[in-house]
């Protein structure tokens, strides 16, 4: 068994995680209890090394959850811009678009995060692609899901954090390598799930299982994916879209002859182009080739349907803006960019981070210039990875204090060591105190040095240093006779006559 607290903790992102805590908290502290479903689950699962989406379900009333996120429109930021120095810690809930028949609310996030939840629910058709729904629990909201392999969840209620939901073997199926639909009616409910199977199938490697097999064939035989809904059909595309290699999913589309019942205008798709895009966002940490993706798919329509299809899928204005201006902006550019505007790298990184992000993909996927390359890669890779570095540290060490003064002189850093003019940590020292005006304080004066022995002194006449010898004294040197001999010694006097006799 796979513990997933440790999964959630290594395979969503840090932005993604962060997300999560403050959800699973808002919910804790209103009482509701709240999972983490659907695709984040299963490539988990899998053993995927990305999340893509991030889908949650909450039992009982949504509205408790959803208020208590202060949505902030006053920071929305236009779709796709690079954040060149803004604060990715932020989680403020910057757009949300709520679907009241579904009780469900897609959330876009101050962190770039994008998320959805939803009501707990069970559905029943109507007709074809139109569901009612009905409040539930967690285990009847799985069961009413497409796949087993989607009919999973993972407990983010503190007491039971991590705890796998399975009700339908949703593990066994990814063993296998198999999709299995939940019941006999799963296609002719929602025809959507015809196209979600062959796109699933295609990402993860998998085959439909044999009994899904055979509905399914029978699905696409009696045309049921003809009356797909409009919305459905939109939200189709964007996951499309959404892909890694949209070209692939669309052409698996067309060969089935299901691609009409998403969009009768499409006509020719240009795959190519497709894969261009595709080579350069994985050139690029953290590319999103969405938008680029949407052109596209739109590049071979006439305006008319162009826009179309923009309010279909993309719906947001500012999304849809960027994308039908898309050409005319990046040719202004690209025009500035090759020109002695942008001869510094500081001038280009100016001019580029006012720019979208779409926008530099866009340049380096159409415009080959050699000027225009460069620059949009040395913004795009170069900068970030100098600005991490700037010598926020060795500001505050010389004694400046935070503030705004403090983040100009940063700034100016930043620019200069972009344009090579900071190469060493002397220069970078030297120009820190010159924009602080906080002067090196002076150096330590020099240590006393000790006085030098001379000769010895005595009061009165002064005494002379003698001259070391050059010859050793005369006693040193041997005799050319030989050693000295030794004396005899002498002879001793003879001892004292007794007293009274004499001779």
């Amino acid at each position: 068994m796979s513990d997933y607290n440790f999964l959630m903790e290594t395979r969503l992102s840090p932005a993604q995680f962060q997300v999560l805590n403050k959800l699973s908290r808002v919910a804790h502290d209103k009482e509701l209890n709240l999972y983490l479903v659907g695709g984040a689950v299963r490539d988990m699962t899998f053993g995927q090394a990305t999340i893509h989406n991030l889908d949650f379900a909450v039992e009982g009333d949504l509205q408790k959850l959803f208020h208590p996120l202060h949505i902030d429109d006053s920071r929305r930021k236009k779709p796709g811009k690079a954040a060149q120095g803004a604060d990715q810690g932020a989680i403020e809930v910057l757009r949300a678009s709520v679907d009241k028949r579904l009780w469900a609310a897609k959330l876009w996030f101050g962190n770039g995060v994008r998320a959805e939840i939803a009501q707990c629910r069970t559905e029943t058709f109507s007709a074809p692609g139109h569901p009612v729904a009905t409040p539930s629990m967690i285990f009847d909201d799985l069961k009413r899901r497409d796949f087993a392999l989607n009919a999973m969840a993972i407990s983010l209620h503190p007491n039971s954090r991590g705890l796998l939901l399975d009700p339908k073997n949703g593990v066994g199926d990814i063993e296998r390598a198999e999709i299995r639909v939940l019941h006999p009616r799963s296609f002719s409910e929602d025809p959507v799930r015809i196209y979600r199977l062959f796109r699933l199938g295609l990402r993860l490697g998998f085959k439909p299982e044999e009994k899904t097999a055979r509905w399914l064939a029978a699905a696409i035989e009696e045309r049921a994916w003809a009356g797909l809904s409009p919305d459905n059909q939109a939200r189709e595309l964007e996951a499309v879209l959404r892909e890694d290699s949209p070209d692939r999913v669309l052409k698996l589309y067309a060969e089935r002859g299901i691609l009409n019942g998403l969009e009768r205008h499409l006509g020719k798709i240009p795959y190519e182009q497709f894969r261009k895009v595709r080579t350069v966002s994985h050139k690029v940490p953290g590319a999103d080739p969405y938008l680029l993706n949407f052109h596209c798919l739109v590049s071979n329509l006439g305006s008319a349907q162009k826009k179309s299809l923009a309010h279909k899928i993309l719906v947001d204005s500012q999304s849809i803006k960027l994308v039908l201006n898309l050409e005319r902006e990046a040719k202004k550019v690209a025009r500035l960019l090759a020109s002695a505007k942008c001869a510094l790298p500081s001038q280009a990184y100016k001019l580029l981070s006012t720019q979208p992000e779409p926008l530099l993909l866009f340049l380096l996927a159409y415009y080959p210039q050699a000027k225009v390359q460069t620059r949009v890669k040395n913004f795009l890779v170069k900068a970030p990875q100098v600005r991490a570095r700037l010598p926020r540290q060795d500001l505050l060490a010389i004694g400046m204090k935070p503030g705004p003064n403090f983040d100009k002189i940063l700034e100016r850093v930043f620019f200069d060591q972009l344009d090579g003019k900071i190469k060493t940590h002397q220069q970078l020292e030297k120009e820190l105190r010159s924009l602080s005006g906080i002067k090196a304080p002076p150096p330590p004066p020099p240590a006393a040095k000790p006085p030098k022995a001379g000769p010895l002194k005595r009061k009165g006449t002064p005494v002379k240093a003698t001259p070391p010898a050059l010859t050793p004294p005369p006693a040193a040197i041997p005799s050319k006779a030989g050693p000295p001999k030794r004396k005899a010694p002498a002879a001793q006097a003879a001892p004292p006559a007794p007293k009274g006799k004499r001779k």
